[in-house]
């Protein structure tokens, strides 16, 4: 069980460190390094640490993969039934786990993704365990904490079913490694070794390739990884004859995503570095009997970068995807219309029976009003993708945040009378029926949260970059609940923007739209003429009312006090959206006021200074309101 290191085998600084630090302290009876944490992305290297140790420190090496339902009995193994010599003869034998036989034989047992775990009863047994004079009760015996056992407990990074690591249980890590892609030189040893490849030109154009795309993706929010696999069986497959621009996308690109957006960011990081072109005009020549050649000298580790003979320099053939949009193009070459994403009128006749039906019985009754539901055009699309693009970084790393917690705890029951299961029941035992276990429920559980956001295009909004925050704010908020389930709705309203629209509403994203192009119309928001908020606010709640979710939230975004024509203005509109606010928050609604102007205290005085975020620095906007809905998840 003791790991024989490969000769292919490129020990890393990381590794020579932790061997390093273990040995040190070895002796030393209340300081042993026993409790390590190897923490990276995937490929990174962290188990193939893991198992080198084994090979240093001569210790058999064992390994367990934690998982989202792992009980107690898991971590200590299980009492089972057995048949005897007479059929009707059952008696029960305790089998112990992997971890148990590590911990009382001083093994190295790598944990692997601990973080799964979600259920806190069996993260405190693990912390229990780790201390240095741990001991953990089995049922037929107590085992104590050999004194050669290490654990190594190797994690990912934020990774969908992750969860932040305990705070106990990393206080008891003695020594922790941040993983992360090797140094450059070390890739190619280690690809050298491993494909036979000797050509430092091939090893470093793929490296720098690799270590590219893996600093685009973290930079942007991108959840894949470019790693040491992806760059291995690149290479091989390179070395094979395969060509290095297209065998990229099996083997590196949609690994990391295959998100169109997402992929058309990371070529765009590629061709700037001028490592595209470098790939498209990678050439490996070999022989019939697939022993390779340069320049005519056979050599099996010989390659070489060469033009295509109808290469130009450039890519001259246009994309699926400019295709496309080349053909949207209207015949008076005007700009390409995605008429498909056009609203279907019943629904946009819906939302203005919806809106009229909302108001009635208030000062707004017979107020003339229209809800819009605009296209979206090419030039919205691109603008929409360089403004998310500059977000992306901090909404990736939110939704990193919150997914794990939407994995939400098991539930308290159990299903009793099972053939197998997590725990033994005794009770069961006279029953003779061999259902003598029981297993926890799978809890079914949703986020229970949905979110509407007002943003008040009033001509005053121009002014000072607050469009620009509304702006940025609405595709900060869509992209990061779209991310996690989180039903989303945007309106923007205006008031007297003509005799015929007394009000005006513009749905840009409806969560009753199965339109995911909906997000690109956020890009028409823009300031326009007067504004009649106590209208607005009943016309969203009342749309929001419709959602199941249990908690629901509306976000009303403002820079000044409600003012619209003949008299909506002063005391008679702030009485108005009092009556409003305290209507629907009796319905289960919480409002919350982002105040952006001048009129700060009044926008206080109208929702109150608890359900009001003064904003002084408008480019925190987005990040303060998707704190915020993280707090009510």
């Amino acid at each position: 069980m003791i790991y024989q290191v490969p000769s292919t085998h490129i020990q890393s600084q990381a590794e020579k460190r932790v061997i390093s630090e273990i040995k040190r302290n070895w002796a030393h009876p209340h300081l042993r390094i026993t409790n390590i944490l190897l923490e990276g992305d995937a490929g990174s290297g962290k188990t193939e640490l893991a198992k080198a140790l084994s090979a240093a420190l001569n210790l058999p090496y064992t390994k367990i993969t934690c998982f989202a339902d792992m009980d107690k009995s898991d971590v200590i193994g299980a009492v089972l039934p057995q048949l005897g010599n007479e059929s009707d003869t059952v008696r029960y034998q305790f089998y112990p786990s992997e971890i148990v036989r590590a911990y009382e034989n001083g093994w190295l047992l790598e944990i692997q993704e601990p973080t799964v775990i979600r259920d806190a009863a069996v993260l405190m047994m693990l912390n229990s365990a780790l201390e240095a004079d741990g001991a953990i009760n089995l049922p037929d015996r107590m085992v104590r904490r050999h004194p050669d056992f290490v654990a190594v407990i190797t994690t990912n990074r934020g990774y969908n079913g992750c969860r932040p690591l305990n705070e106990a249980l990393r206080d008891r890590i003695q020594h922790t490694e941040k993983m992360d892609l090797p140094p450059k030189e070390v890739m190619m040893a280690r690809a050298a070794a491993q494909t036979g490849c000797q050509d430092e030109g091939i090893l470093g154009l793929l490296a720098d390739c690799i270590i590219a795309l893996d600093e685009t993706a973290k930079a942007n929010g991108i959840k894949g990884v470019a790693g040491m696999r992806s760059y291995l069986y690149w290479t091989d497959a390179v070395c094979q004859g395969a060509k290095a621009r297209e065998e990229m996308y099996q083997k590196v690109i949609y690994k990391i995503t295959t998100n169109e957006n997402e992929i058309a960011l990371l070529l765009k990081t590629l061709e700037a570095k001028g490592l595209n072109r470098q790939l498209e005009g990678l050439v490996i020549h070999s022989t019939q009997d697939g022993a390779f050649h340069q320049s005519g000298v056979e050599n099996k580790n010989a390659l070489f970068l060469e033009r295509s003979q109808d290469s130009t320099g450039e890519n001259d053939t246009e994309s699926t995807q400019a295709q496309k949009t080349k053909a949207a193009h209207s015949p008076g070459g005007t700009s390409p219309i995605y008429h498909e994403l056009a609203s279907p009128p019943a629904f946009k006749k819906f939302l203005n029976q919806q809106a009229r039906e909302s108001v009635k019985g208030s000062c707004h009754e017979k107020i003339r009003l229209i809800v819009h539901r605009e296209e979206p055009t090419s030039k919205d699309k691109k603008a929409y993708e360089l403004a998310a693009r500059e977000l992306m970084p901090v909404i990736g790393e939110m939704v990193r945040r919150t997914k794990p917690l939407l994995e939400y705890d098991l539930a308290a029951d159990f299903k009793k009378a099972q053939l197998f299961g997590t725990q033994f029941s005794a009770d069961r035992v006279a029953m003779q029926d061999l259902r003598t276990f029981k297993r926890k429920d799978i809890p079914q559980e949703k986020p229970k949260l949905a979110v509407a956001l007002r943003i008040d295009e009033s001509a005053s909004m121009a002014a000072f970059g607050r469009l620009d925050a509304a702006r940025q704010t609405a595709i900060a908020l869509y992209e990061f609940c779209t991310a996690v389930g989180i039903p989303i709705s945007i309106y923007g309203d205006t008031a007297d923007k003509s005799p015929l629209e007394q009000m005006s509403l513009f749905a840009y994203v409806d969560s009753a739209s199965l339109d995911p192009n909906d997000k690109y119309t956020l890009m028409g928001i823009k300031g326009r003429s007067n504004n009649r908020d106590g209208m607005a606010l009943r016309i969203v709640a009342d749309r929001l009312l419709t959602a199941t979710e249990e908690t629901k939230l509306l976000i009303s975004l403002s820079d000044g006090q409600p003012k619209a024509l003949p008299d909506y203005t002063g005391k008679t509109a702030m009485e108005d959206m009092q009556s409003a606010l305290q209507s629907y928050r009796r319905q289960g609604i919480t409002f919350l006021a982002c105040a952006i102007g001048q009129d700060k205290e009044t926008i206080k005085a109208i929702y109150g200074s608890e359900h009001t975020l003064d904003i002084t620095d408008l480019s925190l906007l987005p990040t303060q309101l998707v704190s915020v809905i993280l707090r009510l998840m």
